[in-house]
């Protein structure tokens, strides 16, 4: 009796923590546009607008652990000094393929082949993890995947193999990193969110300098901002430099208080919420298959939603079965 209420508290609050992610990942997005924006800031460097995420992030999360003590830092070896390191790899090298697959697909098919995140997801957890999923979630990813190829598709299809190939390569790395951000959080390491994210953005920080430095973008970025800057440019960072923490740190709360395949749903949310906003707020025009799309993505996620929590609770019920056979006797 006491399964059902513990299992809606509990989903309750993952929807709390992707809800907090959407709306801070589509926040942040919508500063980004404005930043990079030629009609805007029109501050054109995406890599230098990431390094300034990172070092906000890293600042941030620094001073929450190590002057107001947020958590106790861990006491980490060698091995696991690597491991946080190679992890931060793997975040630049994520933000590098997702960036340079833009220009190599058209953005219709780039949408469709990173609605295939979750399938990744799938996988990897099943041969990293041995966790498998319901037949029943499984096709409400299906159900998500048709969605978003029917709201996606507008008939440009431009694309090389080898731009194809590199795209599905960066939605794989798009999976892999979520999966491992969670492991670092609930695995052996254990690590409190705001302990990994000060670790990772300080290294991908100092790795994103070095690259950035050796091929000028930084002092180009620079002088650009001498020269372009006007009396809001400041104030715009601070705020766009403040939502990337915050997102940062919901992003991985809500990784490790849901699961990786959860976070890759509120991706495709977030696009979803993206799309209505632009239809609400710009009178974006509204087509047949957009709308068709949009519908059969919602319904997918509500699927989703509802599986999962089915889901739960059957496991509850199996590991409670023992106890109440036991009790019985």
């Amino acid at each position: 009796v006491e399964i059902a209420p513990a299992i809606m508290a509990s989903t309750l609050m993952e929807l709390l923590w992707l809800t907090l992610y959407v709306g801070l990942n589509l926040f942040t997005t919508v500063l980004n546009k404005g930043i990079l924006d030629k009609n805007s800031l029109n501050i054109p460097y995406p890599s230098v607008l990431a390094l300034w995420h990172y070092c906000c992030t890293a600042v941030g999360s620094v001073m929450a652990v190590r002057m107001f003590g947020a958590t106790t830092p861990a006491t980490l070896d060698r091995t696991a000094h690597i491991q946080l390191f190679l992890f931060s790899v793997l975040f630049n090298v994520n933000i590098l393929v997702s960036t340079v697959s833009l220009h190599m697909v058209s953005m219709a098919l780039h949408q469709v082949v990173r609605a295939l995140v979750p399938a990744f997801t799938v996988a990897i957890v099943f041969v990293w993890q041995r966790k498998s999923y319901s037949a029943e979630v499984l096709a409400s990813l299906g159900l998500v995947f048709v969605g978003v190829t029917v709201y996606a598709l507008r008939g440009e299809l431009d694309y090389t193999t080898f731009g194809l190939g590199f795209t599905v390569f960066g939605a794989f790395l798009a999976a892999f990193k979520t999966v491992v951000t969670n492991v670092f959080m609930v695995g052996s390491l254990k690590l409190h969110p705001l302990d990994l994210l000060q670790y990772m953005t300080v290294y991908a920080a100092l790795q994103l300098f070095v690259v950035l430095g050796y091929n000028g973008q930084l002092q180009e970025c620079m002088d650009h901002l001498q020269t372009n800057a006007s009396s809001n440019t400041t104030f715009m960072l601070l705020i766009n430099g403040f939502g990337a923490f915050m997102l940062n740190c919901v992003s991985f709360y809500a990784n490790k208080n849901t699961s990786p395949l959860a976070m890759n749903i509120g991706g495709i949310a977030k696009q979803v919420l993206a799309i209505l906003l632009g239809i609400m707020i710009f009178h974006t025009e509204v087509t047949f298959n957009s709308a068709v799309g949009i519908a059969v993505t919602c319904s997918g996620i509500a699927w989703y939603a509802n599986a999962s929590y089915r889901e739960k609770q059957r496991n509850q019920s199996q590991k409670s079965l023992p106890i109440v056979q036991q009790s019985a006797k």
